[in-house]
């Protein structure tokens, strides 16, 4: 049932609702602490970081929240009932002992959390009795808040409609804001660590440079969509180079970036930075050297590169690509590649955490085709030579499929790079947890399919993926009749969404086919 299909109680009118009672303590009892009269004033954190967290009361873990939240306590207050809240009803709930707050549309009772909040109750006090997204986002949007406060849901956030009497028009939404990301940093002492905090699944991308050799000049870039958010860093003192670790998640669009001290003390500070803005589209390119190129099969090779002196690191966001630049008699050819997880190239025994290890390397496998000018090129490139990169380019959007947990890849040849960088975050996904992930690869013969070893041992690891390989030998073809079956209404199962890559005849007839079974264009993405 919608949520608009449900009507409040018919005392809503004249009578706000109650917060909910609290079985082993009265909520009367709830107080403030000591300082709740007075702004929490900042200090100085024996980490360096600014944001100083409270200390909670015994029985107030993270642990303890949860098996709140599991116990089957009303708390929302509603009774299990969901109820639309106007902005005039959600004010009337800004107390200690009956708050509320709304979050992206979305109305929680925050009254019990009160006292599990890392933050203190001054804090979450804050954003009571009124919409605080805004404040919610500056603090820490990365939190998984409908994860956290599900049990607490009370309704959707009805705004007051304001509406022009002469003219009866209702007033168009302001224009969405842009997402800036925000800046901290915490410490350790032989380790000084850079946090950039977006939003829930901005998928973001993170370029760093280190400065002409410099052991304190240390350039960020955060690309979010087509924008680059540059960060330009003096630190404190020497650092070592590259970074200890670098985690991006495509999910939480929390960024960390770990780097050594080169002397093992405490900072007072990090040091300074300026921001700027780049277009993700400017016409930049990266120099990198061949590290190896060598024969994956009978058609394809891989290209392993690296940045010039270790000086640049680049993750790219989920789905994205690069341009790879090569001089061809006389003129500049371009071609787009998506690189491979690093650890897609790796032994079972050489595993590594792809999140977590910083490369300077990007590699690549690449189909050769005996008269393409640019792969030819590139399966002569001896270690040592020099290719330009392009800046990570793309239009994916990971938020695209975060209602959807049955998804249904299809890749054709070398249209399996793309869908290679899917498999990672979606899997690995907590909110909304997948159920079921197949992918259909397409190929000539058993010789021409890439990592099956691979796609074979993610099966036996995690039962949610599959993978069944096409063969066009066999008479395999991409076709409405195929992928059926996937769609039958009369199944559990059916896959709401699509990813689609491969060539442009392959891309076509996948869409069409998909359109005849009935799929709307955002229940598919076809990565050009």
């Amino acid at each position: 049932m919608s949520d608009s299909q449900l009507k409040p109680p018919a005392s809503m009118d004249k009578t706000p609702l109650k917060p909910p009672a609290v079985a082993s303590l009265a909520v009367n009892s709830l107080q403030l602490p000591s300082s709740a009269a007075q702004k929490l004033k900042s200090s100085g954190s024996a980490t360096g970081n600014p944001r100083n967290k409270c200390a909670l009361k015994p029985g107030y873990s993270l642990m303890s929240w949860i098996r709140l939240c599991n116990s089957g306590a009303d708390l929302s207050g509603t009774g299990g009932r969901v109820v639309p809240v106007s902005r005039s009803e959600l004010a009337l709930h800004n107390q200690v002992n009956d708050a509320w707050m709304a979050i992206r549309g979305k109305v929680f009772n925050v009254t019990r959390y009160m006292d599990f909040h890392p933050g203190g109750v001054d804090e979450l006090m804050r954003g009571v009795g009124r919409d605080a997204t805004k404040l919610f986002d500056e603090v820490h949007a990365w939190v998984n808040y409908p994860q956290l406060l599900g049990k607490c849901y009370v309704g959707p956030l009805k705004d007051n409609v304001v509406v022009n009497e002469e003219t009866d028009l209702i007033r168009p939404p302001p224009a969405p804001t842009e997402l800036v990301p925000r800046f901290d940093w915490i410490q350790q002492r032989s380790e000084l660590t850079l946090c950039f905090y977006t939003r829930r699944l901005a998928n973001p991308g993170l370029l760093l440079k280190r400065k002409d050799t410099s052991d304190v000049e240390l350039e960020v870039r955060v690309q979010l969509a087509n924008i680059w958010h540059v960060f330009s860093f003096k630190i404190s003192a020497a650092i070592v180079w590259p970074p200890k670790a670098v985690r991006v998640g495509p999910e939480t669009g929390k960024i960390e970036v770990v780097l050594t001290k080169q002397v093992a003390e405490p900072w007072q500070t990090y040091g300074s930075h300026e921001i700027s803005k780049l277009n993700s589209t400017c016409d930049e390119h990266l120099t990198y050297e061949v590290l190896n190129c060598e024969a994956f099969n009978h058609d394809s090779f891989e290209l392993c590169l690296q940045s010039i002196e270790q000086s640049v690191l680049v993750h790219l966001p989920v789905g994205y690509h690069l341009d790879i630049q090569l001089p061809h008699n006389g003129e500049l050819l371009e071609r787009s590649y998506t690189p491979v997880p690093h650890n897609c190239l790796l032994s079972n025994s050489e595993q590594i955490d792809a999140n977590a290890s910083p490369s300077t390397r990007q590699e690549f496998l690449i189909k050769h085709y005996e008269k393409g000018a640019v792969s030819s090129q590139l399966k002569q490139l001896q270690p040592g030579s020099t290719v330009q990169l392009s800046l990570p380019r793309g239009n994916f959007g990971l938020s695209a499929l975060e209602a959807h947990r049955n998804i249904l890849l299809l890749a054709a040849g070398s249209g399996i790079t793309p869908i290679l960088s899917l498999l990672r975050p979606l899997l690995k996904r907590q909110s909304n947890r997948l159920e079921r992930l197949h992918l259909m690869y397409f190929n000539k013969t058993q010789a021409d399919i890439w990592l099956k070893d691979k796609f074979q041992a993610l099966q036996d690891a995690d039962e949610r993926f599959t993978c069944k390989n096409i063969l066009s030998e066999a008479g395999g073809r991409i076709s409405q009749e195929l992928l059926a079956p996937f769609f039958s209404r009369q199944q559990a199962e059916s896959f709401s969404f699509v990813a689609v890559c491969g060539p442009a005849g392959f891309n076509t007839a996948a869409v069409n086919s998909l359109k005849e079974l009935q799929l709307k264009p955002e229940q598919m993405h076809v990565f050009q």
